[in-house]
């Protein structure tokens, strides 16, 4: 009976001692989708322990791992028990990827490789050195194009195998002005008065040297209109982005028949164009919502009344 309770315990201790510690995570591959390149982008993944002993060990494992940024770095055997969210940072600073991944690892366990795919890219609408912009509007009317810009960079190396490496990064400013502001990014227009352009910052990116800027025409006269815009970003190697721009104003915002006043002739005209399904140019949309509607002639109408 003696032997027997031995036997047993050893049998019990050998189980114990034989216990596998095991790292299990719910995904199988990070899928950060289709990132813009200079602007951040984070996603999470659960990381479980069962019968860890040692701290889990987190780090980026490629050829590119300065894309990326993992937290925490460390889990501890009693928070694997629990559960730990884990948060990567996608720090695109190129279209070019190589492969990485996310090992953990941990004293005792089989060690875990989540592969990560991201598509970098750059918008299809981007402002070009010395490239002209053109735009048309009539008077009275607003039109706006939103583009990026890449400015040269010294730091590039020479080997366009070995990534660039900017830190964290990721300062940005949104469009409605409330993120922070990268003060080495600034703009100017220079032109004869009236300047009938305008310009500014939509957001900006300290992973890379790039921005993204929305220029404005709101043309005061019939004819063409010329100006500059130089976007300056102090930490680029080629600081400056010249691009010229050019507009031009054919007719004015709500003037029908084109004698340039507006008048009850142009109401006339709007109104008979409305109730019979006439063909009406751009110059009735008075609201710049791409349709004529009777919210067109409401505008005209109130334009002319608030004239007397």
């Amino acid at each position: 009976m003696r032997i027997r309770v031995i036997l047993i315990l050893f049998l019990v201790l050998a189980m114990v001692q034989g216990k596998a510690a095991v790292i299990d995570v719910n995904v199988d591959t990070l899928a950060f989708g289709a990132v813009e390149v200079g602007y951040p982008v984070n996603a999470t993944f659960t990381v479980n322990g069962t019968d860890i002993q040692d701290d889990i060990n987190l780090s980026i494992e490629g050829g590119n791992n300065s894309y990326y940024q993992v937290t925490p770095e460390t889990i501890t055997p009693q928070d694997a028990a629990n559960g730990v969210v884990v948060t990567v940072m996608c720090k695109p600073f190129s279209v070019y990827f190589w492969q990485a991944n996310i090992l953990l690892s941990s004293t005792g366990a089989d060690d875990v490789d989540i592969p990560i795919t991201v598509d970098p890219y750059f918008p299809a609408e981007m402002f070009y050195n010395n490239h002209t912009e053109q735009f048309e509007a009539y008077v009275g009317q607003i039109v706006t194009h939103t583009g990026t810009i890449r400015f040269a960079d010294a730091e590039v190396p020479h080997d366009p195998t070995t990534p660039v490496d900017r830190g964290n990064g990721g300062l940005t400013m949104d469009v409605d002005g409330t993120g922070l502001i990268d003060n080495a990014y600034s703009l100017s227009i220079e032109g004869a008065e009236p300047i009938n352009f305008s310009a500014r910052l939509v957001k900006t990116s300290t992973i890379t040297n790039i921005c993204t800027v929305a220029i404005s025409y709101a043309p005061h006269s019939l004819g063409s209109h010329q100006a500059t815009l130089k976007v300056n970003c102090s930490r680029a190697g080629v600081p400056t982005v010249t691009i010229p721009l050019r507009g031009e104003s054919t007719g004015v915002l709500g003037d029908m028949d084109n004698d340039g006043l507006l008048d009850i002739v142009d109401v006339t005209k709007m109104i008979d164009g409305l109730l019979n399904g006439h063909e009406v140019d751009g110059r009735a949309d008075l609201d710049c919502d791409g349709t004529f509607n009777i919210c067109d002639v409401t505008l005209l109408i109130n334009r002319l009344l608030s004239s007397y």
